[in-house]
């Protein structure tokens, strides 16, 4: 699944994918995590830190990806953790990390690339 992802990021842009030579990379926080752990901390609904990786890892992905302003589409919040949720109970020894990952692969052709009015932010 690495290889997927590697290919995707190297056609969505042209800018160097910071990995190592073996497609490594440093994941910090509750990607860290496997899906079964996310999975449990939402059912007990003590998943804060889940919540603000998911934003932080979002935002990163639209701040750094050409003509992506939104990678969710027309998708909120909620949307986006109801999806993370089926994946997670489906793969729950996946990384979180790569949970999002494929959220990000799977919404790449829904994704908006321009602000949906003309004030931006």
């Amino acid at each position: 699944m690495r290889i997927l992802l590697i290919i995707f990021l190297a056609s969505v842009s042209m800018q160097s994918v910071a990995m190592d030579k073996n497609g490594n990379y440093a994941v910090w926080g509750p990607g860290r995590h496997s899906c079964y752990s996310y999975s449990k901390a939402r059912k007990a609904e003590k998943f804060d830190q889940y919540k603000y990786y998911v934003m932080g890892f979002l935002t990163a992905y639209n701040t750094l990806t050409p003509n992506t302003y939104q990678i969710s589409g027309v998708d909120e919040f909620p949307d986006v953790l109801a999806w993370l949720d089926k994946y997670c109970d489906k793969k729950p020894i996946q990384g979180f990390e790569m949970a999002l990952s494929n959220y990000i692969v799977a919404h790449h052709d829904s994704r908006l690339s321009a602000p949906p009015t003309i004030y931006g932010r």
